[in-house]
């Protein structure tokens, strides 16, 4: 790991995704939620941060809050 950029390195790509061809592993971090972007040479890249929190597992609150009528406009 590059400790400025915290870049994944292509060997830990290869082991994390379990493939060596950059085609399986882009799918396997597509299927896993994790942002990668995909190099010149077809080689996927991504760090660390978005590897230990993928966008597929990050919360987000859509509720809105409750709406209640106006009962003002019946008068």
């Amino acid at each position: 790991m590059d400790a400025q950029t915290g870049i994944i390195s292509d060997t830990d790509i290869a082991e994390l995704t379990g493939y060596k061809i950059p085609s399986k592993q882009c799918k396997a971090l597509k299927e896993a939620g994790i942002f990668f972007v995909i190099r010149r040479d077809g080689k996927p890249k991504t760090t660390w941060e978005h590897f230990n929190n993928p966008l597929s597992q990050r919360v987000r609150d859509y509720s809105q809050s409750p709406q209640e009528p106006n009962f003002g406009a019946l008068d």
